[in-house]
């Protein structure tokens, strides 16, 4: 039975540090399938064509913020639904958001874009015959 890969979603409204993030998930180690989406709302539409298994955004975006999207995605019936949330607005109004939401991980930007995909790693299945094999 061919299984498909896992779904990560990676919202980002700058296109620089969303490329590095593409790039380095390389070395995730599972096979996987990233869409990027450059606001909330696009995100969210994403979402709607078929749920994801991880959620990657950064807070200030275009338009929503990313913990207005995650807020959205567990009135959608998300609530175990992994996120990381990376900011460069570090500050306790944030966290305390952050953490309304349920948002499973709060990174502070910059951050060194190995622990990131590490961090990834481990809110993964860690088995990947749960998840099938990488595409030929």
């Amino acid at each position: 039975m061919i299984k498909k890969p896992l779904r990560i979603l990676l919202v980002e409204d700058d296109g620089s540090i969303a490329r590095i993030i593409v790039i380095a998930m390389r070395n995730l180690g599972v096979p996987y399938q990233l869409d990027q989406a450059y606001s909330a709302e696009e995100g969210l539409e994403l979402w709607d064509r078929e749920p994801y298994n991880l959620v990657l955004t950064d807070y200030n975006l275009r338009g929503m913020t990313g913990t207005a999207m995650i807020a959205a995605l567990r009135d959608h019936g998300a609530a175990d639904l992994p996120t990381v949330l990376f900011t460069a607005y570090d500050d306790a109004n944030v966290r305390k958001e952050a953490r309304a939401v349920g948002i499973t991980h709060f990174i502070a930007k910059p951050f060194v874009i190995e622990g990131f995909v590490d961090l990834v790693r481990g809110l993964l299945p860690i088995n990947a015959s749960e998840i099938g094999s990488p595409p030929v």
